[in-house]
């Protein structure tokens, strides 16, 4: 439980006002949550603590690059993931217990009595919100696909290319009104 260490802040012991935490995320920290769908993860976590009389206010600065494949054609890429996330920590009584089961993704709630607070599961969570919904190769400073080539025109080649009736009657009323 070393590496969890790392992400448990010790929140009783800091003073109120900002505090800067970082974070060098590799294919290790993954291994304790599901698979991300990349490996060879260089990963940097800058997250800044707001600390607050009975709120935590944190935002999270993530940058780094990954190995993943490509949607397209299927090689291996490097994909860069970039993005910030601001995220509430409330603190709360037990009696409170009710707040805790809220379906607010951007709040959480830590009971007063609790001295820690672990962010493994947020830097997790927003490293896998910070890559793109596509993964796909880049292009060339020509504006050409850098994805391969040949997977791209045997795709090419099996894609049918049928008419649809329906699509050119429209075409064909488009055409007579104008």
């Amino acid at each position: 439980m070393k590496w969890r260490r790392e992400f448990e802040i010790a929140y009783v012991s800091l003073k109120q006002g900002e505090h800067h935490f970082n974070y060098k995320i590799e294919d290790s920290f993954f291994e304790h949550f599901a698979n991300p769908g990349f490996n060879n993860s260089d990963i940097e976590v800058k997250m800044i603590l707001d600390k607050k009389p009975s709120v935590f206010l944190l935002h999270f600065d993530i940058h780094g690059k990954a190995i993943t494949q490509c949607d397209r054609c299927g090689d291996d890429f490097e994909m860069t993931l970039w993005d910030e996330f601001d995220h509430v920590v409330k603190l709360v009584s037990d009696s409170d217990v009710n707040l805790k089961n809220e379906e607010d993704p951007e709040v959480s709630y830590i009971s007063r009595n609790d001295s820690l607070l672990d962010v493994s599961k947020l830097v997790y969570e927003y490293i896998v919100f910070s890559m793109p919904i596509q993964k796909t190769h880049g292009t060339d400073e020509e504006g050409n696909t850098e994805c391969n080539q040949e997977v791209l025109d045997r795709l090419e080649k099996q894609t049918p290319h049928t008419t649809n009736k329906m699509w050119d009657a429209l075409k064909k009323k488009i055409k007579k009104e104008k």
